[in-house]
């Protein structure tokens, strides 16, 4: 069935016990240990749905309605699937908040070599023994299918190019299964759900996604609260190694400045698609808000091209309060654990409670 991210959420399943992990035989599996005998999963976060199940064009739609569960063919499931191999950051994050055992990821830009900090202890928890199997364009095959998943799960924008040999990779007598998000970034709630209906768990994400929500309204109601009843203005400005970017709404750090309700003044010729407009030296002050924030990726010519805008003689002219931030956490996460140190950072900012 369809799954829109606006239906009411439901009450959280309990998170506790035993951990799952399986053999690559695509026999049914209930129970082993997992990384260092931590626990991950139990049966209590599983919806009950019945397998097998295909995850198809509409399994998951956003607010409006619109699609956000492409595949580039429906994908069949035929038994739960309990070690994850997530190529996308997104994926990554969404597999440990649905306490599901990550076997495999990929590295992006300034991410590194090993699973980034901020996800937490969950990243040893079911991240324990996930294997790195390259970067995030070019996934090492041979890798991928020695870590022996169940489910690959990626975006359609990461990895369109490398699905016909994702899709050769034996489980048992057959193939593993892979599902594709259509993009990421500011779809990664629904990718979340798109996770969570491929594993039996959409009432666990549901209900972690309804707590964030209501973590993000408390956040927001108190730095209104705290500016005269009026949301501050906000942006964020990117140094990227060829680029400066102005992020747009249609992005993750955009969605988690509306769901506070923080003012985030739109520049874009396009903005129901633009994810970010180029900042030329010229439009620096487009980027003026109440609060600008400021992140680098983290490379020397990032680092060159902040120094160069702080050398603009514009830079003086903006008026909002400048506050450098995470460049990993606020791009680059991009699933719920970053969107909730994302808050942490808000909070902090603001001088807020944090709602925790």
């Amino acid at each position: 069935m369809n799954t829109p991210l606006s239906r009411r959420l439901t009450t959280a399943a309990v998170v506790a016990a035993a951990v799952l992990s399986l053999t690559a035989c695509g026999q049914d599996r209930t129970s082993t240990t997992g990384a260092a005998g931590s626990e991950c999963s139990t049966e209590t976060d599983l919806d009950g749905g019945a397998y097998p199940r295909t995850i198809d064009k509409g399994a998951v739609t956003d607010k409006a309605g619109a699609n956000v569960g492409t595949v580039v063919d429906p994908a069949t499931i035929d038994t739960r699937p309990v070690r994850v191999a997530a190529l996308d950051q997104t994926f990554v994050d969404a597999a440990l908040v649905l306490n599901t055992e990550l076997v495999a990821y990929t590295t992006y830009q300034a991410m590194g070599e090993k699973l980034p900090a901020f996800l937490g202890a969950a990243a040893q928890t079911c991240g324990g023994r996930a294997v790195n199997i390259g970067s995030l364009q070019t996934p090492d095959i041979e890798k991928l299918a020695g870590a022996r998943p169940d489910l690959i799960v990626s975006a359609k924008v990461r990895h369109e190019k490398q699905y016909e040999q994702f899709k050769g990779i034996k489980l048992g007598s057959g193939t593993v299964p892979v599902v594709f998000s259509q993009t990421t970034g500011a779809t990664w709630k629904e990718n979340l759900l798109l996770l969570a209906k491929a594993v039996d768990k959409e009432n666990l994400a549901e209900a972690k996604l309804a707590a964030y929500q209501d973590r993000a309204t408390k956040i927001g109601a108190a730095i209104k609260a705290n500016n005269g009843g009026t949301a501050p203005t906000v942006s964020l400005l990117r140094f990227m190694p060829k680029e400066d970017r102005l992020m747009q709404r249609v992005s993750f750090i955009g969605d988690i400045f509306a769901d506070t309700g923080l003012n985030q003044p739109d520049k874009s010729e396009d903005p129901k698609n633009d994810f970010s407009i180029t900042l030329s030296p010229e439009r620096l002050l487009d980027a003026d808000a109440d609060y600008v924030f400021l992140t680098s990726n983290g490379e020397d010519a990032a680092a060159q091209r902040k120094a160069a805008a702080e050398a603009n003689p514009l830079w003086n002219q903006l008026r909002g309060k400048i506050t450098p931030v995470d460049d990993l956490v606020w791009l680059t996460s991009v699933g719920l654990t970053g969107a909730h140190a994302v808050l942490d950072d808000i909070a902090e900012t603001f001088g807020v409670d944090p709602a925790k």
